[in-house]
């Protein structure tokens, strides 16, 4: 039994931060963009504002994919909102970064569509209290819209997974990510709580850091550590080709996140992978 996908044929698509390929990333452009092209889950970043609103931005400050500058966590929301999101990207007017409440709306508004939300606000960096808060709001508004079954939460953070599963238990899928180092060594084991994981092709060097290997494809091995384990093979945003999604497929997952949705869907139908 799949966590969502119960057709061992079919691999899921989500759109990552809505579109990232030609759309302006986490904006509500984006989302609806990836809700149009057939997308089975939507991925997005979650922070909070100066005031506590939750906000969607993937980096902590707004410099790459804004015209503002600064950290997320010292702007008001409307300071935040009256940033450009899509001023790096041609072809699109004025686009304000999102908030969670709107695309907690357009979910709420398509009955099949999944959500897979990455709680961006970390305990290492900004504090616990701070960290903690960002998780209990975001799940509280996700229950407010009715969504606290098709959603998963998702952390670089080992810590902020923990802690997820000790005040909710398994009410919500939980996404973390393989090899296990990746997610700190402030963690209980994430073969106790994760639901899925999304396989990076890394190695840890010798002070700790993630080193990248060659590719993007993990050994497959890998797929099948986390498939005995019962937890979910799932693949990210650095699988582009139509051949590295096949071996990936092949390996077991379940889902890969991409940034040119429409492509790797078309590639999926091709292969007879996807509806």
């Amino acid at each position: 039994m799949g966590l969502w996908n119960n057709d061992p044929n079919i691999m899921l698509v989500a759109g990552h931060r809505g579109a990232r390929v030609g759309w302006p990333e986490n904006t509500v452009a984006a989302f609806k963009y990836a809700i149009s092209v057939g997308c089975d889950m939507v991925e997005t970043d979650v922070r909070q504002t100066k005031d506590h609103e939750l906000v969607l931005m993937h980096d902590a400050l707004v410099d790459r994919t804004t015209d503002g500058h600064g950290r997320v966590q010292d702007m008001t929301l409307n300071e935040f909102r009256s940033l450009n999101a899509a001023a790096h990207v041609e072809g699109f007017a004025f686009e304000p970064p999102a908030t969670l409440k709107e695309l907690l709306e357009l979910t709420a508004a398509h009955p099949s569509l999944l959500l897979n939300i990455e709680i961006k606000d970390y305990p290492h960096v900004e504090g616990e209290e701070w960290a903690f808060e960002t998780v209990k709001k975001t799940i509280e508004m996700v229950e407010k819209y009715g969504l606290g079954k098709r959603i998963v939460l998702n952390s670089f953070s080992g810590k902020q997974l923990s802690y997820i599963h000790k005040k909710y238990g398994r009410k919500y899928p939980l996404h973390g990510f393989y090899p296990y180092f990746i997610l700190g060594q402030e963690r209980d084991n994430p073969d106790e709580y994760l639901d899925c994981a999304c396989l990076f092709h890394v190695a840890q060097g010798e002070n700790g850091e993630n080193v990248g290997l060659p590719g993007q494809i993990c050994p497959a091995q890998w797929a099948k550590e986390l498939t005995d384990k019962g937890i979910e093979p799932w693949f990210g945003a650095g699988v582009k080709t139509y051949e590295d999604l096949k071996t990936c497929f092949e390996q077991g997952g379940r889902l890969v996140t991409s940034d040119d949705p429409a492509q790797s869907l078309a590639d999926l139908r091709k292969m007879g992978h996807h509806k």
